[in-house]
């Protein structure tokens, strides 16, 4: 079928665009070109770490593109269209699979879309055995191929919130002001959520959180956070100390400082959601666990139908958050710069 570039991963913080050849389609499967495609938090720590990934992979799974090819078994989707997708190979016979817990399989990270299987940083992708609506996804006209790019982001952010059954009364605290913490906060207040606090160590993302609808945001590098949530919040007595008043509180920053520190800001009894992936493992003090008895939530999976009706109807913006746009010739300045968050939200790659 001819060749196409593609961002190779030959070690931690090497990278390099190599000529390769265009992917076979098979009868199930389909061909996209590839639009643009997003920089995760998985795949910085894949980059800079190794974690994820083996040498010769192709990472990316935020895209979106154009079909140009399907297999003479598609019949539900059509060359011309532009979608996005994420393709997970379970399979289908251990315990979680058997249980219908399908994003708890051991296969997911071996056999997926971006990790083990061929990602978006490259100019065509194949996503084989395709289902429309499970791992291929119409865009609409609405969106432009930056916005449909941060489709699956915005899924992991709507599939989080509804973990949470958030209720109009809760007084949240979401810890991170990335593209996901910021599509969290938005979710929360489409919800009807009255106080959503936002932490962050970055002025740039604190900004951008205040002008996106946060009730409230707190600079965690300059102000103490446990003060100004106190206030905001409430005070939260639990046995033989205090806390806050949280009923919600999501890790959406992966540091093990936001990690600790969750289970201060929360109430007794309430939420906690998280959805960073920290590089180094965090210290818990499981006193606070047992008297305070929270909810805690591991938030991973997401929801694309929803995702796409709320970038469509723009109850959760994310262009502003696109801060950098690169070429692929330029993918390993991307990975850098997407590795300083106090310069950037969102790095993206265009084609």
């Amino acid at each position: 079928m001819g060749t196409m570039k593609a961002a190779v991963y030959h070690g931690p913080r090497d990278l390099r665009v190599e000529t390769i050849d265009i992917p076979e389609v098979g009868a199930r499967d389909i061909l996209l070109k590839v639009d643009a495609c997003g920089i995760c938090g998985s795949d910085v720590h894949s980059y800079g770490t190794g974690l994820y990934i083996k040498k010769g992979q192709i990472m990316g799974h935020e895209f979106s593109g154009e079909v140009v090819k399907v297999g003479r078994d598609v019949k539900e989707i059509r060359v011309g269209e532009k979608g996005t997708g994420f393709y997970s190979e379970f399979c289908g016979s251990c315990y979680w699979c058997k249980n219908k817990q399908y994003i708890l399989c051991p296969n997911l990270f071996k056999a997926s879309t971006g990790y083990g299987l061929p990602g978006a940083f490259a100019e065509y992708i194949v996503i084989p055995n395709v289902k429309k609506n499970i791992s291929f996804f119409t865009v609409p006209n609405e969106l432009d191929k930056f916005t449909a790019a941060t489709i699956e982001p915005v899924s992991v952010a709507a599939h989080s919130v509804a973990l949470c059954q958030p209720k109009m009364e809760d007084k949240i605290v979401i810890m991170g002001a990335g593209l996901i913490g910021n599509a969290i906060m938005q979710i929360f207040k489409e919800y009807g959520v009255d106080k959503v606090v936002v932490t962050e160590v970055s002025e740039q993302r604190l900004a951008f959180a205040k002008k996106l609808g946060a009730d409230h945001v707190i600079n965690a590098a300059k102000e103490n956070v446990m003060e100004r949530v106190k206030a905001l919040v409430g005070i939260g007595p639990y046995h033989f100390n205090e806390g806050a008043m949280a009923d919600i509180v999501v890790d959406a920053a992966g540091a093990p400082s936001a990690v600790e520190q969750s289970f201060e800001l929360v109430r007794s009894g309430g939420t906690i959601a998280f959805v960073g992936l920290p590089e180094k493992k965090a210290s818990l003090d499981t006193t606070k666990i047992v008297h305070k008895s929270p909810r805690i939530l591991g938030c991973l999976g997401g929801d694309f139908n929803k995702s796409i009706e709320l970038l469509k109807n723009k109850k959760v913006m994310t262009n502003d958050l696109i801060t950098h746009v690169f070429t692929l010739d330029h993918v390993k300045e991307a990975f850098e710069t997407q590795m300083k968050p106090h310069k950037s939200v969102k790095v993206m790659i265009e084609f």
